[in-house]
Formats: structure tokens, C-alpha cells, sequence
């Protein structure tokens, strides 16, 4: 019984220990960073600098000044015969430009996402929270993306 419990710990740790495991946006794959984040002081500016930030790598000498503008816009998708709403949409939009770039034009980037209405409105609110953070996190991956594809 000792021998096969000794057996399996070693197999899960060889296993689990060779997973390879690199996140894809990590600061080691990138050859530049963000400099200064230029940006009106609302929430969802500050949700989108503190993501931005984490990727902050202070050995790498290019830095991308950036400046970024978010909104965020909740509409209703459908309704029941009583005019109740069931199904609303979430768009959250990040503006930005750089003037470190050639082409200091603004750039866009924008996603959406559906979900059904809740009789309980905190929990409603607690999952437009979650659904925020997902599509921030989804776009500041975007636009690493696209900076990197500047370069």
C-alpha cells in the first residue's frame, strides 16, 4: 500500500512538473513596454491601466507611451410579451494612441458579450463584474497584440 501511494506521488509530480506551462502575453516574449498610461480617471480606466501595468517589464529599454480612453455601454437585447428584460449585452470599448508611433492615429478596439438577466440584481451585477473583467482582460491582449505587430 506504501509502495503504490510512493509510486503514484512520483508519477503526479513527473507529470505535473513537465507541463510546460508559459502564459502567452508574459513580459519575456515582448521587445518593448509600456511607458506612461495617459488616461481620464474613471474605473474602467484604472480596471485597464492596472491590467496593462502588470505587463510592465522595467528591463526592456523601448517603452510605448500610450494614451487610453474606455467606455462601456449595457443594452438590452430582448425582452418577455410582458416588456421584462432577458437578455442584455455588454460592450466595453478602449480608445487608444500613441505618440511614440509612426502612425499616431487613434486606434479602436472593442468587444461585446450576451447574458441573461437575474431576479437577484446583486448577483446580477456581481456576474457584469466578472464579465467585465474577462473582456478587459481580452482586450489588453488585443492591443499588446497589435503593438507587437507594430514592431
Amino acid at each position: 500500500m506504501k509502495n503504490n501511494f510512493i509510486f503514484l506521488l512520483v508519477i503526479s509530480f513527473l507529470i505535473l512538473s513537465s507541463c510546460g506551462y508559459q502564459p502567452i502575453y508574459s513580459t519575456k516574449n515582448l521587445n518593448f513596454t509600456i511607458g506612461n498610461i495617459e488616461k481620464e480617471n474613471t474605473s474602467l480606466n484604472n480596471k485597464f491601466e492596472k491590467k496593462i501595468n502588470a505587463l510592465k517589464n522595467k528591463k526592456i529599454d523601448k517603452k510605448i507611451d500610450i494614451k487610453i480612453k474606455a467606455d462601456r455601454k449595457v443594452t438590452i437585447k430582448s425582452k418577455d410579451s410582458k416588456g421584462n428584460v432577458l437578455v442584455f449585452e455588454l460592450e466595453i470599448n478602449l480608445k487608444f494612441s500613441s505618440p511614440n508611433l509612426d502612425n499616431e492615429s487613434e486606434k479602436s478596439l472593442s468587444e461585446k458579450i450576451t447574458y441573461n438577466n437575474s431576479d437577484d440584481k446583486f448577483k446580477l451585477k456581481q456576474y457584469e463584474n466578472e464579465l467585465e473583467e474577462i473582456i478587459i482582460t481580452k482586450i489588453v491582449e488585443d492591443l499588446i497584440n497589435y503593438l507587437s505587430n507594430l514592431e
